[in-house]
């Protein structure tokens, strides 16, 4: 499936704002407009707008009584304007924005609607605010510090395939938080004297044509710098990879759960509940340059065991013991 369009409409009065009666004497729900992007899952979309109405709630908010969401996904990168000006016509009193490049587009078009960015690497050096402690204008939210992940990505790789002299990278050159995170990874290679060879990759065909041929080039594992676009694709990475007797090692962990061999990754589960929760501040009053960027405070090492068993590889005691949760 290449880069196709994916909308979503989910939850109670998502594809319609619900109508309170008045006769009752309540009070019109406050609007919350969610930019997400393709999962190609609907069971990933549901976790995660439940992740994010676990952090409403724990402010006061619930869906339905007085808050209503209008979610909307789009994987393709250059149709994501449109839909944000779609859901900004229906004057929502908060908007949310999932990834940089959604979070860009929400900052060009409004600088009156506040909005709250989740999985965002720099936030900083992206625009979207003058300093992660005081946000200034109308942009918060919660960063993902992938760029700081990026070496210990290659740590995992050199305690797995020791002799792992030459790793690939696989990357979306659309997206700008990537490159912020190669220019890391590349940094990190150098120090420890591995040889990067980058993978570009705009399409599912183009990422198909690169993993594919890795097999043939000496390339000892595959790393992953993780988006909506290999998001999409990630069974197929992994077939390939597997099929290459590639590991792969990512800072996401549903490349891992689709039979990649491991991914350290904040956890996005408190993630998403954060994000609810500085919606939810917004909604009772707050400003958002009122309100600090927030960084992850939890990590997650997760390692397939099904994989490395497929590889031939033995994961080290000392990864094990570390891990957050191992597949079997």
């Amino acid at each position: 499936m290449d880069r196709r369009r994916f909308v979503a409409l989910i939850g109670i009065g998502v594809a319609h704002w619900p109508l309170f009666s008045s006769a009752q004497g309540a009070r019109a729900p406050q609007r919350i407009a969610f930019v997400g992007v393709s999962a190609a899952d609907a069971e990933v979309t549901r976790r995660i707008l439940s992740q994010f109405r676990e952090g409403l709630a724990g402010e006061g908010f619930a869906e339905g009584r007085n808050v209503a969401i209008d979610f909307i996904a789009e994987a393709d990168i250059a149709k994501v304007p449109g839909r944000v000006a779609e859901l900004l016509r229906r004057k929502p009193d908060v908007l949310v924005a999932v990834t940089t490049p959604v979070a860009q587009a929400a900052a060009r078009a409004t600088r009156d609607t506040p909005i709250v960015f989740s999985t965002v690497s720099d936030p900083v050096g992206s625009g979207l605010v003058v300093s992660l402690a005081r946000p200034g204008g109308n942009v918060t939210g919660v960063r993902n510090m992938l760029p700081e992940l990026s070496g210990k990505l290659l740590e995992l790789v050199r305690e797995i395939v020791p002799r792992a002299g030459r790793i690939a990278v696989l990357w979306n050159p659309d997206n700008p938080a990537k490159a912020l995170e190669l220019r890391e990874l590349r940094a990190a290679g150098q120090g420890g004297k591995i040889a990067l060879q980058e993978l570009p990759a705009r399409t599912g065909q183009e990422i198909e044509r690169a993993v594919s041929g890795l097999g043939k080039e000496g390339v000892r594992a595959l790393v992953i710098l993780a988006e909506t676009l290999t998001f999409t694709h990630r069974q197929k990475i992994a077939e390939l990879a597997l099929a290459n007797r590639m590991p792969v090692i990512s800072n996401n962990s549903p490349h891992t759960d689709a039979g990649g061999l491991a991914s350290y990754s904040p956890d996005y589960r408190l993630l998403n509940r954060r994000v609810g929760a500085l919606a939810a501040k917004i909604l009772s009053g707050t400003k958002p340059a009122d309100l600090p960027v927030e960084l992850p405070t939890k990590f997650e090492l997760v390692i397939n065991l099904k994989t490395a068993k497929s590889l031939g590889l033995k994961i080290p005691g000392s990864i094990l013991l570390r891990a957050d949760r191992v597949i079997e």
